[in-house]
């Protein structure tokens, strides 16, 4: 939505080059769209129900963390200091 090019999938080498802003939203939005349908229409999640909210939440953070660690290793971002 910045407009500037990102990693996708469908780059070349796969998640590593840049793909248009373009291919980015909509793989963004797809993205969305699977998610939806896996939390909300596959199984029983209840939005009031503190596990299933947990579970959400620890799954949401974990991958924001992966990927944070893995598109900060190729824009700049902090890595941890080797020996």
């Amino acid at each position: 939505m910045t407009g500037r090019p990102f990693q996708s999938p469908f780059a070349k080498p796969p998640g590593q080059g840049l793909s248009s802003s373009t291919v980015n939203v909509l793989w963004g939005f797809f993205n969305i769209v699977v998610g939806y349908a896996l939390v909300c229409r596959v199984g029983d999640f209840g939005l009031r129900d503190t596990g299933d909210v947990l579970s959400c939440g620890a799954g949401a953070l974990l991958i924001a963390l992966f990927s944070a660690r893995h598109f900060g290793r190729l824009h700049g971002g902090n890595q941890p200091e080797h020996p």
